[in-house]
């Protein structure tokens, strides 16, 4: 064998195990794999009266391309269309909002290169005119909108917290925990607006958490949050990359599997009911996706490889 082909296959494999190890491997330590009770879901939501939510409408705030193998590990590297989203679940006894998204800065600090300050605007109106704000996790680009908002101080009593969320929010802007609305100790199930109930899922974060919410017509969805970021994560039971849980970092990813594990338990469960995975943006607006209603949408361009601006759509809610 000749030196140049040494030299090759010594650079081949300095760089094949770490590529393997950073954007591949799904392997970790065997971990017990919870059970999410769906009995006991229904149950929560439930437990307080009055009217439930009646539809869910969505914004993407911020939106990028990222190699498929970042946020599934092993998930190639064609590229897939992700975004920090916000939902609104009306409701006639008043709105919740689920996850503010980020700020402009927090987005472009961590690679989204197209930010809708129209949508930013209207989920800073859905938040200002909300009952509630919750979170599905206490990382920036999740709760950011919030801690960094002008109207923090009008907002802020509209929020309900873990404890665990409020520590950390508590340190991204000193007075969230002095301002907060309910403190919520969440060991199992926990209500906290009719048709909506915590599951505490800590794994991706100490603060993670899914987010039940049951309409009044009865259909079912379950906001993963970035537990099951992409709809992959659970068809193939697979993390995403040690390299993007290294970004944020104090990921359990053996956690995280075991939550991915439940949720494809849960399918067989209830199969009538809709995981929405957190940043997911070609599912939701596809065909398979729920079928939320769009109250700022990503034009046709994004199809051809390109993203384009952010059009409001012919939506009543985009004018309120």
């Amino acid at each position: 064998m000749g030196l140049p082909s040494r030299i090759f296959i010594a650079l081949f494999l300095l760089t094949a195990g770490p590529y393997y190890w950073y954007l591949i491997d799904a392997r970790t330590a065997e971990a017990p794999t919870p059970r999410i009770d769906i009995a006991a879901l229904r149950r929560a939501a439930d437990r307080i009266p009055g009217p439930r939510p009646v539809e869910i409408a969505y914004a993407p705030v911020a939106v990028r391309r990222m190699a498929g193998t970042m946020l599934v590990a092993g998930g190639g590297l064609r590229s897939q269309l992700v975004g920090k989203v916000a939902y609104r679940l009306v409701t006639p006894g008043g709105d919740t909002v689920i996850d503010a998204g980020p700020n402009r800065a927090q987005a472009e600090e961590i690679g989204f290169d197209h930010f809708n300050d129209a949508a930013r605007h209207q989920v800073d109106g859905w938040m200002m005119r909300s009952r509630r704000i919750v979170f599905t996790h206490e990382h920036p680009d999740f709760v950011g909108g919030f801690t960094t908002s002008a109207l923090f101080d009008q907002i802020a009593p509209k929020v309900v917290v873990t404890r665990v969320q409020v520590e950390t929010m508590d340190r991204m802007r000193p007075g969230v925990k002095a301002q907060v609305a309910p403190v919520v100790d969440a060991q199992g199930p926990t209500p906290i607006a009719p048709g909506v109930v915590f599951v505490p899922t800590p794994g991706h974060s100490r603060g993670s958490q899914m987010i039940y919410v049951r309409l009044a017509d009865g259909r079912e969805y379950l906001f993963a949050g970035d537990t099951a970021a992409m709809q992959r994560n659970v068809t193939w039971q697979r993390p995403r990359s040690r390299l993007a849980s290294a970004w944020q970092g104090g990921e359990d990813r053996a956690a995280v599997v075991g939550w991915l594990k439940a949720l494809a338990a849960l399918h067989t469960q209830a199969p009538g009911l809709t995981v929405v995975y957190g940043s997911d943006l070609t599912w939701l607006e596809s065909r398979r996706g729920p079928h939320f209603r769009s109250a700022f949408r990503y034009g046709s361009g994004e199809r051809r490889g390109v993203l384009s601006d952010g059009d409001v759509v012919s939506d009543s809610d985009a004018n309120n």
